[in-house]
């Protein structure tokens, strides 16, 4: 983990990958079809803010009971 002046933290795709639960290849595989959550290029490197990992959490999330949590994709 890097953290940058803003105090933004950024991380590697590998630990990207545990915050969310997902496979490195499936966040691969989301960047390839320009879907899943936001990400950095610095040269050939991939890295991720946490900020825009949590952002990302954060409107995935299902209550149930709600109309959000009816199954309706999003």
């Amino acid at each position: 983990m890097t953290t940058i002046k803003n105090h933004t933290t950024i991380v590697t795709e590998l630990q990207a990958a545990k915050i969310l639960g997902l496979s490195v290849q499936t966040l691969r595989n989301y960047r390839y079809l320009r879907t899943g959550p936001p990400y950095v290029k610095l040269g050939r490197a991939v890295r991720y803010l946490v900020e825009d990992l949590e952002k990302y959490l954060a409107a995935r999330r299902i209550v149930p009971g709600t109309k959000e949590g009816r199954g309706h994709a999003g």
